[in-house]
């Protein structure tokens, strides 16, 4: 089994619910972790489970390049959107206005854009339903606008190579 099924089935399964780091958990998939933080996916399976801890400099890293405040990824509880607070509707309706200006990329014929539209869909409707419900995570949050970002910057049309143009005969 590869170590993101396993990740996830063991997630499904609540090992992690006793973890020291629960917001590294919601962004752990969304976010790269392990790569940044230079420990091995094994040893980040176990920081999960409660069997062993990062070092600071480990949890610095991954909240710096991520850019998350390093006081969420050690904060000991699981921190969540409150959405009778104008600021996190706000910050819920961002991530809804990147999935719509997806949608009208694709609509303007961009296939780019088409192609990520099907996966950021889904993601969507995970994502509102839990605003929704009350039931939405920071991390979640952190998770979907930054994947959104990324459909929206890899289907952009790329400006053509600028060149010199081949003249032809001889000089002036």
């Amino acid at each position: 089994m590869d170590y993101y099924t396993q990740f996830l089935r063991e997630k499904r399964e609540g090992k992690y619910d006793g973890c020291r780091y629960p917001n590294l958990v919601e962004i752990h998939g969304g976010m790269p972790t392990d790569c940044l933080a230079e420990v091995t996916p094994e040893l980040m399976l176990a920081v999960f489970r409660g069997e062993e801890d990062l070092a600071l400099m480990e949890l610095s890293r991954i909240a710096r390049y991520n850019g998350i405040p390093l006081s969420v990824l050690t904060c000991p509880k699981l921190i969540m959107l409150d959405m009778g607070r104008r600021r996190h509707r706000r910050m819920v309706a961002e991530v809804d206005s990147l999935y719509i200006k997806l949608k009208c990329m694709a609509r303007e014929g961009n296939q780019k854009a088409e192609k990520y539209l099907e996966w950021a869909s889904w993601e969507q409707q995970r994502f509102m339903g839990a605003a929704h419900n009350n039931r939405l995570s920071y991390g979640h949050y952190l998770v979907a606008k930054e994947e959104m970002q990324n459909y929206i910057l890899f289907a952009a049309p790329k400006q053509e190579k600028r060149g010199i143009e081949a003249r032809k005969g001889g000089a002036e």
